[in-house]
């Protein structure tokens, strides 16, 4: 069960991806933005929520700064991928997304009733974790960079 959850988690963004052709170059660097969300102002979150009287758990939260941003940016920026050796980088830099989702969701799942640092697959990641991130951050830069911006001619 553990290596299925750690399997949706990786290929996740990458099925995505590939069927809407979104920016997963975007979705990669709000993963990061949603991991360091995730890990500074979980406490704060969750003292607001139960001052307004909704009453969660730091995992639910954690998972939710980490998958709905993402999520979202890949819906809202679909067809924007382009074609052949672009595509390709979109491509990794999905993979990259959702080998960093396996990495930070996994731990929030280990304390929760998943134990996913328990498998093979995860032991895999772990190892592959500087390459993942390293990876994804360079591919989507370059693609932000050199990609995103639309040259306008004056008239």
């Amino acid at each position: 069960m553990a290596d299925i959850i750690l399997a949706v988690l990786v290929f996740g963004p990458l099925g995505l991806t590939f069927l809407i052709k979104s920016n997963a170059a975007l979705g990669f660097l709000v993963l990061c933005a949603g991991f360091v969300l995730s890990t500074s102002v979980i406490g704060d979150l969750k003292n607001l929520l139960s001052q307004l009287n909704l009453s969660t758990t730091s995992s639910t939260i954690g998972i939710l700064l980490l998958i709905a941003p993402l999520l979202l940016t890949l819906l809202l920026t679909r067809g924007s991928s382009g074609k052949g050796l672009k595509f390709g980088l979109q491509l990794t830099a999905a993979f990259c997304a959702g080998g960093l989702l396996a990495l930070s969701v996994g731990p929030i799942l280990s304390s929760s009733q998943f134990n996913v640092t328990g498998s093979n697959f995860w032991s895999s990641l772990q190892k592959s974790q500087s390459v993942i991130i390293g990876a994804g951050g360079f591919i989507s830069l370059l693609l932000i960079w050199f990609g995103g911006f639309k040259r306008h001619s004056k008239h």
